[in-house]
């Protein structure tokens, strides 16, 4: 799906078209800066993101609820050109919610870069998003096209969750 290759763009600002299927899990760290609106205007704030790379193989699924417990927020991604991964989106966000509650999730359907190999309908993913009130972003770790403002999106969700 590229999760490992979306995390690597935008932390490094690098790609690499090599597949490595994750095992467990990678945490990686950055800090991100960002605005967030407070009764007296903006407030410049630092959100320092733990990005939990996950291992997404179905058969790893009982996992995973280990993986989500803490998390104040996810960044769920798909394949566009694997149609299975866009089914399976409500599955993993309601596993994922079910164990955290409700938290920013922002939707990246992936390799929106392979136009001529996507196998989605705008409509489903539309239709995905309205049910779970999260946004999604097409992003490709190979261009960089929308990963850092899904990044950046994510952050300031958290960041406006901060009691001041």
């Amino acid at each position: 799906m590229g999760k490992t290759s979306l995390i690597r763009r935008f932390v490094f600002d690098m790609f690499d078209d090599k597949y490595i299927t994750t095992i467990g899990t990678k945490v990686t760290k950055k800090t991100v800066e960002v605005d967030r609106e407070v009764p007296t205007g903006n407030m410049h704030v630092k959100i320092t993101l733990l990005i939990w790379d996950i291992l997404g193989q179905r058969e790893y699924a009982r996992l995973h609820p280990v993986y989500y417990q803490g998390a104040e927020g996810a960044l769920i991604v798909c394949d566009g050109t694997r149609d299975e991964t866009i089914r399976n989106l409500p599955t993993w966000t309601t596993s994922f919610l079910k164990v955290v509650g409700q938290v920013p999730v922002i939707y990246l359907l992936n390799k929106c870069d392979l136009i001529d190999m996507n196998k989605f309908a705008s409509a489903d993913i539309e239709s995905i998003s309205e049910t779970y009130k999260a946004p999604f972003y097409f992003t490709s770790a190979r261009t960089g096209n929308n990963v850092d403002e899904a990044f950046v999106e994510i952050s300031k969700h958290l960041a406006s969750r901060i009691k001041t």
